[in-house]
C-alpha cells in the first residue's frame, strides 16, 4: 500500500513538471504568433497568406506516409525504456529512422512532382499567382522529410519523459522560425524566401534535437538493424496508420473545399481564426505529449485504477485549463478580432472564431481518452471511430461550405469533434469499468460553477464596451480570470490534486531560490 502510494506521487509529481514544461514552450510560441500574425498577413496580404497556408495543407496530407510508425516508436521507447530493455531502444529507434528516411524521401519527391497539377486543376488560385504557389510548394516538400526525421528523434526525448529538453529546444527553433520569417517579409522578401526560411530553421532542429537525444540515451549513437523490431512497429501502427491516412481529411479537407468553391482569400478568412482556435490546442498537447507514454509505460501493469484516475484528472484538468480562454472568445471575439486585425477581418470571421473554440474545448475532452485506447493497445478503436467520422465528416463539409462559406465549414468541423469526443469517451470508459453518463456528471458537477463565474465576468466586462487593449479592459478581464482562477481551485479540484500543486510549487521556489 505504501509503494503504491509513492508510486502514484512519483507519478502525478512527474506528469505535473512535463505538462507545465509543455506548457511554458508552446505559450511562448502562441505568444510569439499572436504578435507576428497580423504582420504577417498584412505584409503577404490575404491571397498570399492563404497560400502560404495552402503549402502546410498539402503537405499535411502526405503524412499518411508515417504510417503509425511515430506514435509506435513512442509506445514502444516508453515501454522499453520503462522496463530497462536499452538493446530493443536502440533497435526501435534505428528501425524508424531507415523506415522514414525512405518513406520521406517518396513523400518529398511525390509532393514536388504533383505541385503543378494540383495548384493549376484543383484550387481556385488567381493565374497571376499560379507559379508562386508551384514554387512555395516544391520548397516546402523539402520540409517534409526532414519532419519525417525530427518526429523520430523528437520521439526519443518524449518517450523518455524529458520535456524540459525538448522544450527548451523547440523555444529556440520556433523562435527562429517565425522572427526570420518577420525579417525577410520586414526586408522586402516574399512567400518563397519565408518557406525556404522555415525548411532550413526545420534542418538545425534536427540536427539539434539528434544532439539532445544521445545525451538522454547516449548508446543511440551506435545503429543497428533488426527486421523483428520493423514487424513489431508495423503491427502496432497498423491501426495507427488508418487514423493517419483519415486525419489529413478530418483536419484539412474543409479548407480545400473552402479554396475550390469559394476563394483563396475565403480561406484566409477562416484559416485565422482557425489558427487563433488552434492555438489553444496547446493546452491539449501540453497533456497528449505526455499522457501517451505514461499510458504506454503501464501497458504490463495490473494496476487498473491508476490509469482510469489519471483518464479522469487529466479530462477535468483539460477542461479547466481550456473553458475560460474559450468563454472568452465566445463573449469577446468580435472585439478582440477588431483590436487584433481589423473591423473588416472580424465582420468575416467572428461566427467563424466562436464556431472553432466550441469544437477545440470539445475537441480537447478527447486527448485523454485517445491516449488512454493507444497507449494500452486498443489503436482498432480509434481507428474504426475516424473511418465512421470521415464517411458522414465529408459530404457534410461540402454541403455546409457549399452553402454557407467559412461559417459552414466551422460547424462541420464542431458537428465532426462532437462525434469524435463522445465515441472516444465510450470507448475509455468502457476499458476502465466506468458509465460514460456517471463520468460526465462528475466532471460536470465539478465544472459548473466555475463556467457560471466566468461566463457571468466576462459578459459584465462586455457590457462596459471599453476600448479591447486599453488598460482597464485588459485588468478587468483579469480579474474575471482570477475569480474563475478561485473558483476552480474552491470547488473545481479536489484535496489530492491541491496538496500536489502546493508541493510542486514548493519544490520548484526552493530549487530556484537555491540556485
Amino acid at each position: 500500500m505504501g509503494n503504491n502510494s509513492l508510486n502514484k506521487e512519483s507519478l502525478s509529481e512527474r506528469l505535473m513538471k512535463n505538462v507545465i514544461w509543455n506548457f511554458i514552450g508552446q505559450i511562448w510560441m502562441v505568444l510569439l504568433a499572436f504578435f507576428a500574425t497580423p504582420f504577417i498577413v498584412r505584409s503577404l496580404n490575404v491571397n498570399f497568406y492563404g497560400i502560404y497556408t495552402l503549402v502546410g495543407v498539402i503537405i499535411g496530407y502526405f503524412s499518411f506516409l508515417q504510417f503509425g510508425l511515430g506514435t509506435a516508436t513512442v509506445k514502444y521507447l516508453a515501454q522499453y525504456s520503462a522496463e530497462g530493455q536499452a538493446d530493443k531502444v536502440r533497435g526501435t529507434f534505428w528501425a524508424c529512422i531507415v523506415m522514414y528516411v525512405f518513406l520521406g524521401l517518396f513523400g518529398s519527391t511525390a509532393i514536388a512532382l504533383t505541385s503543378r497539377p494540383v495548384v493549376v486543376h484543383i484550387f481556385k488560385i488567381p493565374p497571376v499567382l499560379e507559379e508562386s504557389a508551384v514554387i512555395a510548394v516544391r520548397i516546402g516538400s523539402i520540409g517534409f522529410l526532414i519532419s519525417m526525421i525530427m518526429s523520430v528523434v523528437s520521439g526519443v526525448i518524449q518517450a523518455v519523459g524529458r520535456f524540459d529538453v525538448l522544450n527548451r529546444v523547440g523555444i529556440v527553433l520556433g523562435s527562429l522560425q517565425i522572427g526570420l520569417a518577420v525579417i525577410l517579409l520586414w526586408g522586402g522578401f516574399s512567400l518563397k524566401e519565408v518557406i525556404l526560411s522555415n525548411v532550413i530553421i526545420q534542418a538545425i532542429g534536427v540536427y539539434a534535437m539528434w544532439n539532445a537525444a544521445l545525451k538522454v540515451l547516449p548508446y543511440l549513437s551506435h545503429p543497428v538493424w533488426d527486421k523483428r523490431y520493423v514487424s513489431a512497429l508495423v503491427k502496432f501502427g497498423g491501426f495507427v496508420s488508418i487514423s493517419n491516412i483519415v486525419s489529413p481529411i478530418l483536419l484539412n479537407i474543409e479548407k480545400l473545399f473552402l479554396t475550390s468553391l469559394r476563394s483563396v482569400a475565403s480561406l484566409t478568412y477562416y484559416s485565422v481564426p482557425f489558427g487563433l482556435a488552434d492555438r489553444l490546442t496547446v493546452i491539449r498537447s501540453s497533456f497528449s505529449s505526455v499522457l501517451f507514454p505514461v499510458f504506454s509505460s503501464q501497458q504490463g501493469s495490473n494496476d487498473t485504477r491508476v490509469n482510469e484516475e489519471l483518464h479522469e484528472r487529466s479530462t477535468l484538468y483539460l477542461f479547466f485549463l481550456y473553458v475560460f480562454f474559450v468563454l472568452f472568445f465566445i463573449v469577446m471575439g468580435r472585439e478582440f478580432l477588431t483590436a487584433w486585425i481589423g473591423e473588416n477581418f472580424a465582420y468575416n470571421s467572428t461566427r467563424i472564431l466562436k464556431v472553432l473554440v466550441l469544437a477545440g474545448l470539445i475537441n480537447a475532452l478527447a486527448v485523454p481518452s485517445l491516449n488512454s485506447l493507444q497507449g494500452l493497445n486498443k489503436t482498432h478503436l480509434p481507428a474504426l471511430f475516424h473511418v465512421i467520422e470521415t464517411i458522414l465528416y465529408v459530404p457534410a463539409a461540402y454541403f455546409l461550405i457549399a452553402r454557407y462559406g467559412g461559417t459552414g465549414a466551422a460547424l462541420a468541423w464542431l458537428g465532426r469533434v462532437i462525434l469524435d469526443t463522445i465515441l472516444l469517451n465510450y470507448a475509455s470508459c468502457r476499458l476502465f469499468g466506468v458509465g460514460i453518463i456517471v463520468w460526465y456528471g462528475r466532471i460536470l458537477l465539478r465544472s459548473i460553477l466555475p463556467v457560471m463565474v466566468s461566463a457571468g465576468g466576462l459578459c459584465l466586462v462586455k457590457s462596459l464596451h471599453l476600448r479591447f487593449f486599453s488598460a482597464l479592459n485588459l485588468a478587468c478581464v483579469l480579474c474575471v480570470f482570477i475569480l474563475y482562477a478561485i473558483s476552480v481551485w474552491r470547488w473545481g479540484i479536489d484535496d489530492f490534486a491541491q496538496t500536489r500543486i502546493r508541493q510542486l510549487l514548493k519544490s520548484f521556489l526552493s530549487h530556484t531560490g537555491g540556485r
